[in-house]
C-alpha cells in the first residue's frame, strides 16, 4: 500500500506499508462455531395418582336388618394388578358381611358389594370409610338406618338345642321372627354376652331368608372352668330376646352362683364328656337352711349338663354363703352360693 504524506507544496514523501501475506498452502481461517444449546426432550407429566373418589350406597336408606349395596370409586382406572381398598364402618356386622377390604380390578374405576349393619334402636346415619395403602382413611359414603317397627319386624324367640355343651363342642341356636322376612332377608344381630366366665362364640349375625321366620347358627363353647349358665341374645335394635345355654368343662363339676335374699337364682352342674344315653340323676345338698336347692336334678339324655334353681330366703343376711354339694356316679364335687 502507498500513502502520500504532505501537501502539494512540500516534497512528497512516500511511505510504503507492507502487509504480511499468508503462505500459499495455509488453510483458510476457521469461522467460530456457533454455540449450540442442547435440544430439550419434551417432558411428559406423570399420570395423576389414582385416589379414592366419593362412593355411594343403594338404597341410601334402609331399615335395621336390611342389606344394601356399596360402591367404591376411584379417580381413574386401577393400574395393573388392581388396587386393594380397606373398608370399615366401626360396625362388627358390616365387617363380617362385607369383609375388611375389597379389590378393584385392573382397568376398573369402581367395585360394588353387598353389606349389612347392626340394627339400631333409633334412626341413625352411619358413615362408611375406606383407605388405600399409603393414604389417609376417608369417608366415602353415608347410609341412613331406620329403627325397625317391632309390630312388623321383631325377634320372637331364641333357643339352643341341645341346651348344654362341653368345652370344645358346638350346639345349634335358632332365631325365630315375629313375621316372615321380606325380600332380601333380615339380619339378626347375635351376642354371646360372656364378657367373663365361660367363653361362648356366636357369629355376629344370622340372616333369616326371605319368606322364612327362622334361621340357625352355631354356638361354640371355647372355655369353661366350671359349669355356668350363659345368656346369648338375638337383637333387631327395637326387639331383643335371650336364651339360656349351659357351658360345662370336660369333667363332672358344679358351678357357683350369686343370689339376692328373697329371690331365686340358678347355678349349673355338668357331667363333662361322660356318655349319657338315657339321662342321669345328680344328688344335691346345701349346708345353709336359708339357701335351698332340689334334692336331685336330672341331666336329660344326650346332654352334658343342666341348670339348677337356687332359692335364698328373704331373711338371709347379705354377705352370707352356702356350700352346695353334688354327688354323681360315686364322685362328689362342691361349690359356693354367695348371698348378695
Amino acid at each position: 500500500m502507498i500513502r502520500w504524506v504532505g501537501g502539494p507544496a512540500a516534497a512528497a514523501t512516500v511511505v510504503l506499508i507492507f502487509a504480511a501475506s499468508a503462505p500459499a498452502n495455509a488453510a483458510p481461517p476457521r469461522r467460530p462455531r456457533p454455540s449450540l444449546s442442547p435440544t430439550a426432550t419434551p417432558s411428559r407429566s406423570p399420570a395423576a395418582a389414582v385416589m379414592l373418589a366419593p362412593g355411594s350406597v343403594s338404597p341410601s336408606t334402609i331399615t335395621g336388618g336390611d342389606a344394601a349395596v356399596q360402591t367404591i370409586r376411584l379417580t381413574g382406572p386401577a393400574p395393573a394388578g388392581g388396587i386393594d381398598v380397606s373398608i370399615t364402618a366401626s360396625d362388627v356386622v358390616y365387617t363380617n358381611s362385607a369383609g375388611p377390604s375389597v379389590h378393584v380390578p385392573a382397568g376398573a374405576t369402581s367395585v360394588s358389594f353387598p353389606f349389612r349393619l347392626s340394627a339400631p334402636s333409633t334412626d341413625v346415619v352411619r358413615s362408611l370409610w375406606a383407605q388405600m395403602s399409603g393414604t389417609p382413611l376417608i369417608k366415602v359414603a353415608e347410609v341412613t338406618v331406620l329403627a325397625a317397627d317391632p309390630s312388623t319386624r321383631a325377634v320372637a324367640e331364641l333357643r339352643f338345642d341341645p341346651g348344654a355343651a362341653v368345652v370344645g363342642t358346638t350346639t345349634t341356636g335358632t332365631v325365630t321372627l315375629k313375621k316372615p322376612a321380606p325380600q332380601g332377608g333380615i339380619a339378626v344381630d347375635l351376642w354371646s354376652n360372656t364378657s367373663y366366665g365361660p367363653n361362648v362364640y356366636v357369629p355376629p349375625y344370622v340372616v333369616v331368608e326371605a319368606g322364612r321366620t327362622t334361621a340357625t347358627f352355631p354356638a361354640t363353647i371355647t372355655g369353661a372352668d366350671s359349669p355356668a349358665v350363659v345368656w346369648p341374645s338375638a337383637d333387631l335394635g327395637t326387639s331383643r330376646v335371650v336364651a339360656p345355654l349351659v357351658a360345662v368343662p370336660m369333667t363332672f363339676a358344679l358351678g357357683a352362683a350369686v343370689v339376692r335374699p328373697g329371690t331365686e337364682g340358678e347355678l349349673a352342674v355338668g357331667i363333662g364328656t361322660a356318655l349319657n344315653p338315657a339321662g342321669t340323676t345328680i344328688a344335691l345338698t346345701s349346708d345353709n337352711p336359708s339357701v335351698t336347692v332340689p334334692a336331685t336334678v336330672t341331666v336329660p339324655a344326650g346332654s352334658p349338663g343342666v341348670r339348677v334353681p337356687v332359692t335364698v330366703a328373704a331373711s338371709a343376711p347379705l354377705g352370707g354363703t352356702a356350700r352346695i354339694t353334688a354327688k354323681w356316679n360315686g364322685t362328689t364335687v362342691t361349690n359356693t352360693v354367695y348371698i348378695g
